[in-house]
């Protein structure tokens, strides 16, 4: 079995080898990430700041033609030391295993919040950072590990200067920002504009599953799929403006690119519902919509072999909803709390039979966004 799934992975250009790398199980300590800062950069910090990594309930996929989606911010996420350097213009970084390269990608989101620090006015162009993190979110797994860590130093940067709170420059960095316990933060793909909506699943005995399989697509996905939406547009005008959504798919020369039209304009519609459920606190109803939401990504072509074993595994063995979240191998189920064992046994059950590791899969209820610890 193992070997015909591997077979089967290469024909549809997959790669997998299960979860990349480890899923930290302890939370960074604020004090001992002060005293490495200390001893690396041979001063004290100006304090400690924590950021939480995201999960996308649906809609992210909408993002080319200006659509809204909808997130939470997650238990797990990114703590960082901070201190500016007057004088010594430089940037830089490290974890408690050692320094890290700019150019990586946490390295990029520490400089990238320094720039944008800078260009506000909150940093002086003469004034470097040494940054000190730690994490209990894994980087790989499609939850916002790189928008927790620029979120963390913008909001460090912003307290530090004594400026308002930063808004984000991404997504997940707004996300990250805004997000409260027993809250979703619904964004304005086009606008990124954010609104606060109660979204509290503990109040129906209900949680969150992260199902993380680690697979991934060869080639990333998202530069054809936005190339596929803005060719929908140049034909038919903004995607959300659509109304006649049949004659719109006629007017579209290919069967793909039809189904991806189709499900960038009925996730505006089931957001929208969603958005009313949580307005009117009934959680326990947005699990359908959810799985609505996946049976419209199958469609377009995105959720990978692994990721739809998952969720037809956490679909029978009970979960109230389940789709694909992100872009890659992570699924996103809502699921009682009686029954999370029940879907835990079974998405390890599915991947033996199939002769692939076992997902990772973590309980998780919506979390505060970032704050100041120290």
């Amino acid at each position: 079995m193992g070997g015909a799934g591997a077979r089967w992975r290469a024909v549809l250009g997959v790669r997998s080898a299960g979860p990349r790398g480890e899923w930290p199980t302890r939370t960074p300590d604020a004090d001992e990430l002060a005293k490495a800062f200390d001893t690396l950069y041979g001063g004290p910090a100006a304090g400690v700041w924590h950021a939480p990594g995201r999960v996308a309930l649906m809609g992210e996929h909408t993002a080319a033609s200006g659509g809204v989606g909808l997130y939470t911010a997650l238990p797990w996420g990114v703590t960082a030391a901070v201190g500016p350097v007057p004088g010594d213009p430089a940037v830089r970084a490290a974890t408690l295993n050692g320094p890290l390269r700019l150019r990586g990608t946490t390295g990029r989101a520490v400089a990238g919040a320094t720039a944008a620090a800078r260009r506000t006015g909150l940093l002086e162009a003469d004034t470097g950072l040494r940054v000190m993190l730690g994490a209990d979110l894994p980087e790989h797994a499609s939850l916002g590990y790189a928008g927790a860590v620029g979120a963390a130093v913008s909001l460090a940067l912003a307290d530090l200067a004594g400026g308002p709170p930063p808004e984000g420059d991404t997504v997940d960095q707004r996300v990250a920002l805004a997000g409260r316990p027993g809250c979703a933060v619904r964004v304005n793909l086009r606008t990124s504009g954010t609104t606060v909506l109660p979204f509290d699943p503990a109040a129906e005995d209900l949680c969150l599953l992260i199902v993380d399989t680690g697979a991934l697509h060869r080639r990333d996905p998202r530069a054809g799929y936005t190339a596929d939406l803005g060719r929908a547009e140049r034909t038919l005008g903004p995607l959300r403006a659509v109304r006649d959504l049949p004659a719109a798919l006629t007017a579209l020369p290919s069967p793909p690119l039809r189904r991806r039209v189709e499900h960038a304009v009925t996730e505006v519609h089931r957001l929208n519902a969603v958005v009313g459920l949580l307005r009117a606190e009934r959680f326990g109803e947005v699990g359908v919509v959810l799985t609505a939401s996946h049976l419209s990504l199958r469609r377009s072509g995105l959720p990978l072999p692994e990721v739809e074993a998952a969720v037809e595994a956490a679909g029978r063995a009970g979960a109230r909803g389940v789709r694909m979240t992100g872009w890659a191998g992570t699924a996103l189920a809502l699921v009682a709390e009686d029954r999370v064992a029940d879907v835990c046994d079974a998405l390890a059950g599915q991947a033996a039979d199939r002769g692939r590791p076992a997902p990772r899969v973590r309980a998780a209820l919506p979390a505060a966004g970032a704050h100041r610890l120290r």
